[in-house]
C-alpha cells in the first residue's frame, strides 16, 4: 500500500508540474503578447499628431482626424466584447485585430487629404482598442483560473510588460535607429510590423470559453450595471478625464514640438514618464492594498491638472521633463486600479462587455468629442502663435481632470463595498 500510494503521489506531483509549467508558460506568452501589443500605442501616440503635422495639415484638422479614433472606439470595444463574451476564444480575435491594425497602419501611407487619414484612422482604432482593451479582461480572467501554483500573479505582473513595449519605438527614435528623416515611412513600418508580431504572439496565448449558453446581450447587463453606484460616479469621472486626456494626446507631442523638442527628445520625454510607471508598478499591489482601489483611481484624476497646471505656469523643456513622473500615479489609477475596479463590480458574464463599455466611453465618446472641443479651441486662437493654443489646450485638461476628482471624490468617502461587491 505504501508502494502503491507513493506512486500516486507520484503521478499527482508530475501531472502538477506539468499544470504548472504550461501556466507558467502560458503566462510568459501573456507578458510578450502585452509587451507587442502596447508598443503599437508607443508608434502612435507620441508620433502621430506629428506625422500628420509633417503631410501638411493644420493643428486643427489633425485634432479633427484623431477624432476618427474617438469614433472608432464608440462601437468596437462593445461589437467585439460581444464576439469574445459570447461567441469566439479570445485567442483567435485577438489576431485577428492586429491583423486587421496592420493592414490600416499600411493604408496610413498613402492617406495623404483629410478625409483619407480620417478614414484610415477610424478603421485602424476600429481593431487596435478593442484588441487591447479586451486583453485586460481576458489577463485578469486568466489570473482567476491560473492560481494554485504557489506563486499568486496579479494584473500588474503582466500589465508592466505592455508599459514596457511602448517604450521601445520612442527610444529606437531617440537614439536615431531612422536616421535622419524618421518620418512617416519608417514609424509607420514599424507599426505594421509590431502588429504582425502582436498577432502572432496572441495565438499562442491560453484558451478560454465564451458563455454562449447566456441569451442577454453582455451590453445590456453591462449598461443596466454602470447605473448603480459605485459604477454610476465612476463612469461620469471616466467621461470627464478621458475627454482631457483626449485633448492632451492630440496636443502633448506638438507642444513639444513648439518647445523646441526634436522628434527623438519628444519620443525619449514622453517614455520617460513610461519609465516612472513601470518603476512605481512593482509596488501596485502594496500601495492598492494600503489605500484601496478608490483612491488610487482619486490620485490618478488628481494628477492630471496638478500636471497641466505645472506645465502651463512653467512651460519649459526642464520642467516638462520633471513633471512627466505624474504619469505615475496617472497609470497606476486608471490602466491598473481601474480595470480591477471595473471587474470586481462585472457579473461573470458580462465582464468583457463592461470593461468595453470603460474603453467605449474613455476612449470612445471622449477621444471624438475632446479633439473637436481642442480643434475649436485652436481655431478660437486666430493669429496667435501656436504654442498659445497649445497652452490652452493643457489648461482645458486640467479643467477636466478636476472636474473628474471631484464627481469620484464621493466614491472614495463611500464605505467600501457599496454598490455591487467591491472589495478593498
Amino acid at each position: 500500500m505504501f508502494v502503491a500510494s507513493s506512486e500516486h503521489a507520484k503521478r499527482f506531483n508530475n501531472v502538477s508540474c506539468v499544470e504548472i509549467v504550461k501556466k507558467r508558460g502560458s503566462g510568459i506568452i501573456l507578458g510578450i503578447t502585452y509587451a507587442v501589443g502596447f508598443a503599437m500605442h508607443g508608434v502612435l501616440f507620441p508620433f502621430m499628431p506629428i506625422i500628420l503635422r509633417g503631410e501638411g495639415l493644420s493643428d486643427a484638422e489633425v485634432s479633427l482626424v484623431l477624432s476618427g479614433a474617438g469614433l472608432a472606439a464608440i462601437f468596437g470595444p462593445m461589437l467585439f466584447a460581444h464576439l469574445a463574451d459570447r461567441k469566439i476564444q479570445f485567442r483567435r480575435l485577438m489576431p485577428l485585430l492586429m491583423i486587421a491594425s496592420g493592414v490600416m497602419m499600411e493604408a496610413l501611407k498613402d492617406a495623404h487629404s483629410v478625409s483619407q487619414a480620417f478614414t484610415v484612422v477610424f478603421l485602424l482604432y476600429l481593431f487596435l482598442i478593442p484588441a487591447l482593451t479586451l486583453l485586460d479582461s481576458f489577463t485578469m480572467e486568466f489570473i482567476g483560473k491560473a492560481g494554485g501554483d504557489g506563486k499568486a500573479r496579479s494584473f500588474q505582473d503582466y500589465r508592466i510588460w505592455g508599459s514596457i513595449g511602448f517604450m521601445v519605438p520612442g527610444i529606437a527614435l531617440g537614439l536615431g535607429a531612422f536616421g535622419a528623416n524618421p518620418y512617416s515611412l519608417h514609424i509607420l513600418s514599424m507599426g505594421v510590423f509590431v502588429a504582425g508580431g502582436a498577432a502572432l504572439c496572441a495565438w499562442g496565448l491560453p484558451s478560454n470559453s465564451p458563455n454562449r449558453g447566456v441569451a442577454t446581450l453582455p451590453s445590456k447587463e453591462a449598461l443596466l450595471a454602470i447605473t448603480k453606484t459605485p459604477l454610476r460616479e465612476f463612469f461620469i469621472a471616466t467621461i470627464f478625464w478621458g475627454t482631457g486626456l483626449a485633448i492632451y494626446h492630440v496636443s502633448f507631442p506638438r507642444f513639444l514640438q513648439e518647445l523646441g523638442c526634436s522628434m527623438g527628445e519628444i519620443g525619449l520625454v514622453i517614455n520617460l514618464g513610461v519609465l516612472y510607471e513601470i518603476l512605481i508598478m512593482p509596488f501596485a499591489s502594496r500601495l492598492i492594498r494600503v489605500l484601496g482601489l478608490r483612491w488610487i483611481i482619486f490620485l490618478a484624476f488628481v494628477s492630471i491638472p496638478l500636471r497641466m497646471a505645472i506645465s502651463v505656469t512653467f512651460p519649459s523643456f526642464p520642467v516638462i521633463v520633471a513633471v512627466q513622473v505624474l504619469h505615475a500615479p496617472l497609470v497606476l489609477g486608471l490602466l491598473v486600479a481601474a480595470p480591477i475596479f471595473i471587474r470586481e463590480q462585472a457579473g461573470s458574464s458580462y465582464r468583457f462587455s463592461l470593461q468595453s463599455l470603460y474603453a467605449t466611453l474613455s476612449l470612445g465618446i471622449t477621444r471624438f468629442v475632446g479633439p473637436i472641443l481642442g480643434a475649436g479651441i485652436v481655431g478660437m486662437s486666430g493669429g496667435a502663435p501656436p504654442l498659445q493654443g497649445l497652452l490652452r489646450l493643457q489648461i482645458l485638461t486640467g479643467i477636466f481632470g478636476a472636474l473628474a476628482a471631484f464627481v469620484f471624490y464621493r466614491v472614495c468617502r463611500a464605505p467600501i463595498g457599496e454598490g455591487t461587491g467591491e472589495h478593498r
